[in-house]
């Protein structure tokens, strides 16, 4: 095939492709696509730990990747044995991208979805323009399009989580905020009474956040 002749392009799309998605998963979804500069991608390599290419991460990468975009893991097959540097490099920076979804996985199941929904539609719009320096045709510039379409349906959907979960973080400061200030003395006497109690005791009188936190609730909510 033609595309698979000419894989030095697809090679590259498939580095700029993994490259962006780190990138994006730093500053969330920038709408921009555009390859980083050549001192910042030196600058972020240095700045993150190396990452070695075992047989277990191979096989957690391949997985990620059939499941989520076929077509990609035919190009690493075929990197592995024509371009062993490029598989290589590909692999690592995919397994950085699946460490990183999955601690959000642990976080927000529905963020993580939506997240491996737009690797997908980066993943496919640098493979579909890899394919269009190759040669263009209608039914490719069409495919790019719809790709396109999906790349930024699937980052609005992402963002919108985004606002919901911070709308929701606001509602609940906003609920402490009023439940502080509805309770500021009955709040102020019982952290004095804790505080003044462990210090009788020789207990140390610095609690934890957590700790903290509870007895601020427990002394702000409602009496029944």
């Amino acid at each position: 095939m033609r595309f698979w002749g000419q894989i030095a392009f697809a090679a590259s799309a498939l580095t700029v492709c993994s490259l962006l998605y780190a990138q994006s998963g730093d500053t969330k979804t920038s709408v921009s696509v555009s390859p980083p500069a050549r001192v910042n991608a030196k600058k972020d390599a240095k700045a993150r730990p190396p990452v070695a290419v075992t047989p277990e991460r191979e096989a957690a990468v391949m997985t990620f990747v059939h499941r989520n975009h076929p077509e990609l893991a035919d190009l690493l097959v075929y990197l592995r044995a024509a371009q062993p540097e490029e598989y290589e490099r590909a692999i690592k920076e995919i397994f950085r991208t699946t460490e990183r979804l999955a601690t959000i996985q642990e976080r927000d199941p529905l963020q993580y979805d939506l997240e491996v929904v737009v690797w997908t539609a980066q993943s496919r719009v640098q493979l579909l323009t890899a394919k269009l320096k190759m040669g263009s045709n209608d039914d490719l510039i069409k495919q790019l399009r719809a790709a396109l379409q999906a790349q930024n349906a699937a980052k609005v959907a992402l963002l919108k989580h985004e606002r919901q979960r911070a709308a929701d973080r606001l509602e609940k400061l906003e609920s402490d905020i009023t439940r502080l200030e509805a309770n500021r003395d009955d709040v102020v006497d019982r952290q004095l009474k804790l505080l003044t109690r462990a210090a009788a005791e020789g207990r140390p009188v610095k609690a934890g956040k957590k700790k903290a936190q509870a007895e601020t609730k427990s002394a702000t909510s409602p009496t029944k």
